[in-house]
């Protein structure tokens, strides 16, 4: 749309070069014509109606609302590539913006689960009871296997020592 506008106002300011161009040229004929008069030298006819003689004017009215028309469209073609590349530019800082400000708000979240998982652990780490205990406790059933165990021992040592009795006192067979 822009391209379009400019290319019209192009079209606009080469007409109004056109017609300014002849309105200078009718201003320079009338200052030969006037000169003429000065310098009696009125030979060379009435310029005055013969510049707008043959279509002249129209050709170059033509040919600079064209050429007004083409250069406004390259004119606008920039400005369309400017604001292009400025709204590039605003859209690209408002995604690094909002790109920053969630990595932010993501850090912070994440900030807030590893205090909570850490106060959760230091909460654990003080409410902990261990499922074995550190310190030996025989219960009733080791108790007995050790009376078991002291018995037997006890019960050897008396057979030993009948053994030895036997063999010493001469009970020993021939």
């Amino acid at each position: 749309m822009t391209a379009i506008l400019a290319m019209l106002a192009g079209a606009g300011i080469g007409a109004g070069v056109a017609i300014a161009l002849y309105v200078l040229g009718f201003g320079v004929e009338l200052i030969n014509c006037a000169c003429q008069i000065i310098t009696c030298d009125c030979d060379g006819g009435d310029a005055i109606p013969g510049m707008w003689d043959g279509g002249s004017f129209v050709s170059v009215l033509l040919f600079c609302t064209i050429a007004g028309a083409v250069i406004g469209l390259i004119y606008g073609i920039y400005k369309m590539k400017v604001a292009s590349d400025e709204a590039a530019r605003l859209r690209d800082a408002a995604n690094s913006e909002e790109a920053k400000n969630q990595r932010i708000k993501w850090a912070g979240e994440v900030k807030q689960k590893a205090l909570s998982v850490a106060n959760s652990c230091e909460k654990n780490a003080k409410d902990y009871k261990a499922l074995i205990s550190p310190n030996y406790k025989a219960d009733s059933q080791m108790e007995t296997i050790m009376k078991e165990l002291a018995n037997a021992a006890e019960l050897k040592g008396k057979v030993d020592a009948m053994a030895n009795d036997t063999k010493t006192k001469g009970g020993a067979s021939k």
